[in-house]
């Protein structure tokens, strides 16, 4: 009797043993979970207060009263948070629906071989880009694709036979792999938007070279020379390019060179981009403005990314 009463005593012990033990899991549990909980919740808000910061970059920018030089531009608003903007032209890239326009697509071709297209991959894809975004389905390039070629090869698309919308359209193009094999980052110097010229004031060293064919160490040169002493960007000492003969002639070009429409000393369409921070967490807005006039504009397009802090 003692003994089964000394065993039932153990028993009880155990069991009160075990849900102690599963209190204290439960106890853990709940306090890992709300840790974790709250630390997603202060990411979430850090990232609401970053997106602020980049807003109000956007906001500043968007002035009319604001120039590339304004120190509105970045401000640290307080130990944790802040914003840059910068402020450019969208012609500062190459507008892929002004090259694929007849009499300038050789002109593209040139630049898809300087991206490392060989002579026949280079023309065949310029022939299916401008294809895509003719206006018929019927009237097909040498080497290239319309409505049929694509439904035959069994594409799930088919050209849209209008200019480009976005970037990201042109993946649906026949061809564009073989570009993306030689220079996955190329889409960083097309755009689909603005005038369809190269702002020489605005424009990389890489987008000077491929348009206008230049050696590449001479396109670095007018941008250093652009930037002036003190090599930055939109600083006080900058020495803007006056006249297309001049961007030429600093390219080592003749004045009468092909590529001289395509080039202009001022884009007329902003490009704000904008990078708020709060803490750790950091989002960067993109906008492309046209402006009518000094105090209306359009939003053309806008987008968010993952900035580089």
């Amino acid at each position: 009797m003692i003994c089964y009463q000394a065993a039932q005593r153990g028993s009880v012990l155990l069991i009160v043993l075990a849900v102690v033990a599963l209190l204290a899991f439960a106890v853990a549990t709940t306090v890992m979970t709300s840790s974790a909980y709250d630390e997603a919740l202060g990411d979430r808000v850090a990232v609401l207060r970053a997106r602020r910061m980049a807003e109000r970059g956007i906001t500043i920018a968007a002035h009319p009263g604001v120039t590339v030089q304004d120190p509105l531009l970045a401000a640290d608003v307080s130990e944790t948070e802040g914003y840059r903007a910068i402020l450019t032209s969208e012609e500062s890239r190459l507008n892929i629906n002004a090259l694929v326009q007849e009499g300038r697509h050789t002109a593209l071709e040139q630049v898809f071989r300087n991206l490392g297209l060989q002579p026949a991959p280079a023309q065949a894809l310029v022939a299916a880009l401008m294809d895509w975004a003719d206006t018929d389905d019927l009237k097909r390039r040498p080497d290239s694709a319309e409505a049929l070629d694509y439904k035959q090869a069994g594409y799930p698309n088919r050209p849209f036979n209008r200019p480009f919308r976005s970037l990201e359209e042109l993946n649906m193009v026949a061809g564009i792999e073989r570009l993306d094999a030689a220079f996955p980052p190329w889409r960083s110097l097309f755009t689909v938007y603005g005038s369809g010229q190269l702002d020489v004031n605005e424009a990389a060293a890489e987008a000077l070279a491929l348009i206008t064919g230049a050696n590449a160490t001479m396109a670095e040169r007018l941008v250093q020379r652009r930037a002036g002493r003190d090599g930055i960007r939109h600083t006080k000492d900058d020495q803007p390019i006056t006249s297309v003969p001049e961007a030429l002639q600093l390219l080592g070009l003749p004045a009468s060179h092909s590529s001289a429409p395509l080039l202009t000393l001022q884009g007329g369409t902003l490009r704000i981009e904008s990078i708020g921070w709060s803490g750790e967490q950091a989002v960067g807005i993109g906008l492309v403005v046209s402006r009518k006039d000094a105090v209306q504009m359009q939003i053309i397009h806008r987008h968010e990314f993952m900035p580089k802090r």
